[in-house]
């Protein structure tokens, strides 16, 4: 490729929209066939137990990465912590007194309205257990939270239960200092770092505990963002048949807790496999222009508003309907999420991210070059990491 079709280096790759696009429709996806009684009662199991060969088939081999929904998760997390550095290491950073606004009022006003939208339709559509439906849909036949579903910090409840993740984004955003104190500090030894963090989500895997799992995901987003320059040299050297055979075994590091459902660090091997995507969508060719395709580059930008509409809209089908059948209700519930999504992105999600640069303007302008720096030093001198 010629240098002027060379990815530059912006607070903004416009792949990575392609790629939450998709992740994002992968996570409906799973969330319509668990509709299904037989593969909801496969991912609980561990691949023993009696299970429709068919279920067994779709679960437990690499067709399993098509609705990989809690790995395109984990996929969200690792972007996350690559886009939200990517500004503090352009000509002028974000100031902090305009940060904290800017971010949470883009994360809680849409979080605040898909509370309430997935209420009214809880209250339309009443969510009653039945022997007919799957396992998975009758979970949410329970009394919802909702001060702590807009809260968020405290835990969730199941009224709209992808909301989980955002506890995580949420206390990501507000520690991102930390973060970024701690990455400039090891920014000599970046991939070493991400072993390292890998190493600690394999443990938190181990013990079941849920902060250490998560938290690190983040950290190798920032340290990426870091090391971007070097992934882009490294991607630059690699021919068409090493990056094939790397998105191969990222394909199976993501579904390593399906094909390997008894070991005990599988999601650490998801996050290799993460960090593999990030790789590919950010340093290879073909994968960055089928990031930057119109339908996924359109499902990317609004992709928080599918994550955040589309499990209410799949319920109150199932429940509606009384159906376990998850075509049946992907043919209702897909073309509805689509729709109501782009309805939120219009109204909710688009003017929060106005108000949202309103207030940071208000609040504060971006410090300088000089600020940054000297941001920096202060920060290294005071944080002895």
């Amino acid at each position: 490729m010629g240098d002027s079709t060379k990815l530059r280096l912006t607070t903004r790759f416009t792949a990575l929209d392609g790629l939450r696009g998709l992740a994002a429709m992968i996570v409906v996806i799973h969330h319509c066939l668990l509709v299904s009684q037989e593969l909801a009662a496969a991912v609980h199991s561990d691949g023993t137990d009696e299970i429709e060969p068919w279920a067994w088939w779709a679960t437990f081999t690499p067709l399993h990465l098509l609705w990989a929904g809690q790995e395109a998760v984990y996929l969200f997390f690792i972007l996350s912590g690559f886009v939200l550095m990517l500004p503090f290491l352009g000509d002028r950073a974000p100031g902090w007194a305009s940060y904290y606004p800017r971010r949470l009022i883009r994360l809680y006003l849409p979080v605040w309205a898909s509370v309430m939208l997935a209420l009214f339709l809880a209250i339309i559509v009443p969510r009653t257990a039945s022997p007919s439906l799957s396992s998975w849909v009758n979970l949410h036949d329970e009394v919802p939270d909702v001060l702590g579903d807009m809260l968020l910090l405290g835990g969730t409840s199941l009224l709209n239960s992808p909301l989980w993740s955002l506890q995580w984004e949420v206390l990501f955003s507000l520690l991102l200092p930390f973060y970024l104190i701690v990455a400039i500090r090891v920014r000599r030894c970046w991939l070493l770092s991400i072993l390292g963090l890998l190493a600690v989500i394999a443990l938190g895997n181990t013990l079941y505990m849920s902060l250490p799992v998560f938290m690190p995901m983040f950290g190798i987003g920032v340290l990426m963002a870091l090391g971007r320059k070097d992934l882009e040299r490294w991607g630059r050297h690699l021919g068409h048949w090493a990056w094939t055979l790397m998105l191969v075994a990222a394909a199976l590091l993501l579904c390593a807790r399906w094909l390997y459902p008894h070991l005990s660090v599988t999601i650490a091997f998801a996050a290799v496999g993460g960090v593999l995507v990030l790789f590919a969508f950010t340093a290879w060719q073909p994968t960055i222009r089928l990031g930057n395709q119109p339908i996924l580059r359109w499902l990317g930008l609004r992709s928080f508003s599918i994550y955040l509409v589309h499990e209410p809209i799949i319920l109150s089908v199932a429940f509606a309907f009384r159906s376990s059948d998850p075509i049946a209700v992907a043919l209702f519930a897909v073309p509805l999420s689509l729709v109501t999504a782009e309805i939120f992105f219009r109204l909710v999600e688009r003017p929060s991210h106005r108000l949202a640069s309103v207030v940071g303007r208000v609040v504060g302008n971006s410090p300088s070059r000089s600020e940054k720096a000297a941001f920096r030093s202060t920060a290294l001198t005071k944080f002895k990491l």
